[in-house]
């Protein structure tokens, strides 16, 4: 894959500087590591811009997955976006990331943006759905598989 000029990261939290964090990825074991995140699709940013509120048992959970939908569409099984709130979408240099697996990106390293974007989550609202109870329980089989397989 072609590495692109600008890759974009998205959040719900304000940052100077994008600090490296521990993911857990069970979908993507590449996903699976202490960097910075990001994408070639600036759509898929601005859906991990929404951010997650927990539902009522304090569990929040989504997904980005051509398995439940070929359009790039954050999935919630848990939780919901920050309706009413606000979300950062980050555009920065790709020096220093690698390819890690679909549209993912990865930079071990610290990244200071280049662009900043400040949204309103309920003006993208459109790139996410609740996932169906069967999508819910097929996404939570998955998880819980893949958790035994790492504990085997």
């Amino acid at each position: 894959m072609d590495k692109p000029e600008y890759l974009y990261h998205g959040s719900s939290k304000l940052f100077d500087i994008i600090k490296p964090f521990q993911a857990y990825d069970w979908a993507n074991e590449q996903g699976n590591q202490k960097a910075v995140f990001a994408t070639a699709i600036e759509k898929i940013a601005y859906a991990f811009a929404l951010g997650t509120i927990p539902d009522e048992t304090g569990n929040c959970g989504r997904i980005i997955n051509p398995k439940y939908s070929k359009e790039f569409k954050m999935i919630f099984h848990r939780g919901h976006p920050n309706f009413g709130g606000k979300g950062y979408v980050y555009k920065m240099s790709s020096e220093g990331f690698v390819h890690a697996g679909r549209e993912q990106w990865v930079n071990p390293l610290p990244v200071v943006p280049v662009e900043i974007k400040e949204i309103e989550v309920d003006d993208y609202l459109h790139l996410f759905r609740y996932a169906t109870e069967e999508e819910r329980e097929d996404i939570e089989k998955d998880i819980t598989d893949a958790l035994r397989d790492k504990l085997e």
